[in-house]
């Protein structure tokens, strides 16, 4: 008898512990429950306020370019003004929203010849979308605008970005460009490791087929 008492008394006492936690693990469920919700919403306006911020920078792009062949140079200008200003919203924006309005804005630029801007917009397009795709096109293209502005040690920095991602599709002509650079600021050494690294990885590409040319005149010359 003694031996079902005790059980007895442990079946009730789990019972009772049962029933007093039983409103904290309902208040619980019902915070996870809010939480979820809550994130759900954020996640789906998120999402939402992206396609529209895109399809807003679409709209853009396209009243500038369309029919713009027939315009003349004054006009061109007039919409890429237009379009900056419609762009200044998004500019700030994080995401691929903010990526592509900085990499739009620096097309704008780099047609009118602001190079500085030009460049100045695709970094800024670069460190949005650091784990993107787009990262080092854009590091490319700030690299071609600073060198354009005659900022040779910005361009050099930019350049070195982007022949930081292995999988980057322009990367021969990334590094041939910095190869050439260097070259120009008279690190020849540094200019021919960087010519032979990529013709070794990249023998049949064309751009490495011009840094085989460069190779062999460095090479003469030292």
């Amino acid at each position: 008898m003694e031996k079902q008492f005790e059980k007895t008394t442990v079946s009730e006492k789990v019972a009772e512990f049962v029933t007093s936690i039983r409103s904290v693990l309902l208040v619980v469920v019902i915070v996870l429950v809010v939480a979820l919700a809550t994130y759900g919403t954020i996640v789906t306006v998120s999402v939402k306020s992206a396609e529209k911020g895109l399809a807003d920078i679409d709209s853009i792009s396209y009243l500038m370019t369309k029919d713009s062949a027939s315009l003349a140079e004054d006009e061109l200008k007039g919409r890429g003004e237009k379009a900056l200003a419609s762009l200044e919203k998004y500019l700030s924006k994080g995401g691929i929203v903010g990526v592509r309005a900085n990499m739009l804005a620096a097309e704008i630029y780099y047609s009118q010849k602001d190079f500085e801007k030009a460049a100045a917009a695709w970094t800024k397009a670069a460190e949005k979308g650091k784990k993107s795709y787009t990262a080092p096109l854009s590091n490319f293209n700030a690299a071609v605008a600073y060198e354009e502005a005659g900022k040779v040690e910005e361009a050099e920095k930019a350049y070195r970005s982007a022949i930081a991602f292995e999988d980057f599709d322009q990367i021969a002509h990334a590094k041939f460009s910095l190869g050439r650079l260097l070259e120009e600021k008279g690190n020849k050494d540094e200019a021919l490791s960087l010519y032979t690294e990529l013709y070794n990885a990249l023998p049949d590409d064309p751009w490495a087929k011009l840094a085989k040319s460069r190779i062999l005149v460095l090479g003469e010359n030292k």
